[in-house]
């Protein structure tokens, strides 16, 4: 009795071609198990078949058995079975942007972010250039004291730009 395989290892979804010869069988049954459940067929003394192996818990067991003269004869061949490499797929819209869960949040926050930038600076467009001036300060001001709570050296710069402010306002043609 002679039982090959094509291939001892495949992916999912790959085809494995079994040969036998069971020259003398009264009766020939090939059995396939691939850990989820297992199916018998009937089949001819001698041939070949081809499997696609789709589903499989690692390993598909292929078992032929050959009775002769009231005797059962097996032979079992296994073939690993890798599972298919996932495929990690992006879509990307009109403007060669990445769609997807990231790319939809991080194009909701600069949208928010130019959204308050205009709105910001429409607002302080439409206040008296010393209230613009003074919202300025307190901007700097108030980033440089926020900073300047993790890192003390930042006073000293946070003053820094509030004069280098105050000498390009002081020093710029009305």
């Amino acid at each position: 009795m002679t039982f090959q395989a094509d291939h001892r290892t495949v992916t999912e979804g790959d085809v494995v071609e079994l040969t036998w010869d069971c020259t003398g069988s009264e009766q020939t049954e090939l059995t396939i198990d691939n850990g989820f459940r297992a199916t018998q067929l009937t089949l001819e003394a001698a041939g070949s078949k081809r499997f696609r192996l789709n589903r499989s818990k690692g390993r598909t067991h292929f078992t032929i058995a050959a009775t002769v003269d009231g005797k059962t004869y097996r032979k079992k061949i296994a073939v690993r079975v890798r599972p298919m490499p996932t495929v990690h797929a992006e879509t990307i819209d009109h403007r060669g942007r990445k769609v997807g869960t990231l790319g939809q949040w991080w194009q909701g926050v600069v949208t928010k972010w130019h959204d308050w930038r205009a709105k910001t600076r429409m607002a302080l467009q439409s206040l008296p250039e010393r209230k613009q001036m003074a919202v300025k300060l307190l901007a700097i001001i108030g980033v440089a004291m926020m900073v300047s709570a993790f890192w003390p050296a930042a006073t000293t710069i946070g003053l820094t730009l509030v004069m280098v402010y105050l000498l390009f306002v002081l020093m710029r043609r009305n």
